[in-house]
């Protein structure tokens, strides 16, 4: 029986939602199967770790949310959630220029202060990484980050600066990835179902990612504890992340950083 979603409240709703529009049905689905196989063989060390039989049970309803609003099967193309691997590329490469981007203006804003150029410029960098401090999830708001970026660094006080030490090197990037996010993302809107069907997959993407990380975490704990390392390696998030490259990306919360977490 799929899960109850509409007893989830709105704020965790929206949390929730927001978590799984990082993610593609596909790869959330696959993951989640493969995490409650691996509950089967190691449910009693799991429970005295933080994963018990009502978290494997949530997990299993999301499951077979995303079953029955045709995700894994290729006659339901339409409806399910998909994240190409033009988009997925596409993202990566704005991320990875709003991030240069961001490193050559701290730089630029450090010398700016220290020379007392110009407290206007120093004033405008500060402000433009200000507001990128957080890497956005979706290709439009990441785009328009990636506009303020180039635009502070076109500032004729900050181009100064920056001309010998990346600025026109991070100028072009962002330019040339702007474009091609926005194309990539208005061609991956093609294989998108409604709203309403794609909030609905976005809520059960984001639910079973809470939970197979939760089971991830346990399952690190359950293992150093007893000494089977085996166990650890069963629940990892292989799945999860292949899309991302087979590893977890910047802020996502991903195995890496869920074992850190209980490295302490």
């Amino acid at each position: 029986m799929a899960i109850d979603l509409e007893t989830i409240p709105k704020a965790r709703r929206l949390k929730l939602i927001r978590l799984g529009e990082q993610f593609g049905s596909q790869d959330t689905l696959d993951q989640a199967n493969q995490t409650l196989a691996a509950y089967e063989r190691h449910a009693p060390p799991l429970k005295t770790s933080g994963f018990g039989a009502k978290h494997a049970a949530a997990l299993k309803g999301a499951r077979d949310g995303l079953v029955e609003a045709g995700v894994g099967r290729e006659a339901a193309k339409g409806k399910k959630k998909v994240t190409g691997d033009a988009y997925v590329k596409a993202y990566t490469q704005a991320a990875t220029a709003r991030l240069n981007a961001r490193v050559v203006l701290a730089g630029v804003k450090e010398d700016l202060e220290a020379s007392g150029v110009s407290e206007e410029a120093a004033a405008t960098v500060s402000a433009a990484l200000r507001q990128t401090r957080s890497s956005a999830k979706k290709a439009e708001p990441l785009a328009q980050q990636l506009a303020l970026l180039g635009d502070t660094l076109k500032h004729p006080a900050v181009a100064a600066v920056g001309a010998d030490q990346g600025g026109p090197e991070a100028l072009s990037e962002i330019e040339a990835s702007i474009p091609a996010l926005r194309k990539a993302d208005q061609e991956d809107v093609g294989v998108r179902g409604t709203p309403v069907e794609t909030e609905t997959l976005d809520l059960l993407d984001g639910i079973i990612v809470e939970l197979v990380r939760r089971a991830r975490r346990a399952a690190i704990a359950a293992s150093r504890r007893l000494g089977n390392a085996a166990m650890a390696e069963a629940f990892k998030l292989d799945k999860l992340y292949r899309s991302k490259g087979g590893s977890s990306a910047e802020d996502e919360g991903g195995e890496d950083e869920e074992a850190e977490e209980v490295k302490g």
